[in-house]
């Protein structure tokens, strides 16, 4: 492999020996932001000539276009990567250390719908669209991500021990997400080779307006969209006790952490743990 010196040559290389691995829309997505933020600013420098400045210069430049907070990271993020990739394959390349320049910022989406707010939706739902509704009532029965649910295939499923297998999803981890009744009812209907297609996009957008979800809300980390199906899944499990690290597992994060999220959501099972304490001291010395 000849010797890479400048940014430019570095993505060539992870292009070509990391990208390839990923989905295709991700492919699309960081292709996107190496052509239109990055390469720009710092395509044809010299790796170890690469500096913190150049990189804050970057940030300053992503921010000036008006991106958001989590795009600007992501396309740091981005940067980040590809350097470190270089690295790993020839150690007498020096990169800047990233730690001071990414932005610190909270993006999470917080907004879960109650039951009488779902229930709305979704007979709204029905009535434009049967596979709109659909994927929406698998969506907030599996807790799958948008893109892993249009990725299904019936290789994915099985039927015998009624679960699917998630491959290939957004923390690169496969898991096995067991169906309850209502999921497995829609999957044993489809017949396509495609389990869930869709059409007409705005549908579900309209939905929610009808339903007034949205209305007077100027956040968009509080605005109803179709992922809010998933934090709507594990919202109500840890409502009903389930232990986060089951949540975790079942939504595919990559760390507890990102599922700490939702410990808000079940202080009695923080109240329950130390009246243990309470409970057991009482047993074998009373009051």
């Amino acid at each position: 492999m000849k010797q890479i010196r400048k940014v430019d040559e570095a993505w060539e290389f992870y292009n070509e020996f990391i990208l390839g691995s990923f989905s295709k829309r991700s492919q699309t997505t960081e292709t996107s932001r190496w052509e239109n933020h990055i390469s720009p600013m710092v395509g044809e420098k010299i790796i170890n000539e690469l500096t913190i400045v150049d990189l804050l210069k970057l940030r300053k430049s992503l921010e000036s276009k008006k991106l958001s907070p989590q795009t600007v990271f992501h396309c740091l993020s981005l940067l980040r990567r590809i350097l470190n990739r270089v690295v790993d394959y020839d150690y007498s390349v020096q990169v800047p250390k990233f730690r001071n320049v990414m932005p610190k910022f909270d993006n999470r989406r917080l907004r879960y719908l109650s039951r009488p707010e779902l229930a709305s939706l979704l007979r709204i739902l029905k009535k434009k669209s049967k596979d709109w509704f659909e994927i929406s009532l698998f969506a907030v029965n599996t807790g799958l991500r948008r893109g892993e649910i249009l990725n299904l295939g019936f290789e994915n499923i099985n039927k015998n021990d009624r679960n699917i297998c998630i491959l290939d999803s957004k923390t690169h981890k496969n898991r096995v997400v067991p169906l309850n009744r209502t999921a497995f009812k829609i999957i044993s209907r489809k017949k396509d080779k495609k389990i869930f297609t869709l059409s007409a996009p705005k549908i579900f957008e309209q939905a929610v307006e009808e339903c007034g979800l949205n209305d007077g809300i100027q956040d968009a980390r509080h605005k109803v969209v179709f992922h809010t199906l998933r934090h709507t899944f594990a919202s109500w499990l840890v409502q009903d006790g389930v232990k986060l690290e089951v949540v975790s597992q079942l939504l595919g994060h990559s760390s507890i952490n990102i599922t700490m999220r939702y410990a808000h959501l079940a202080p009695s099972q923080a109240k329950s743990a130390v009246n243990l304490i309470s409970q057991k001291l009482e047993e074998n010395f009373g009051d």
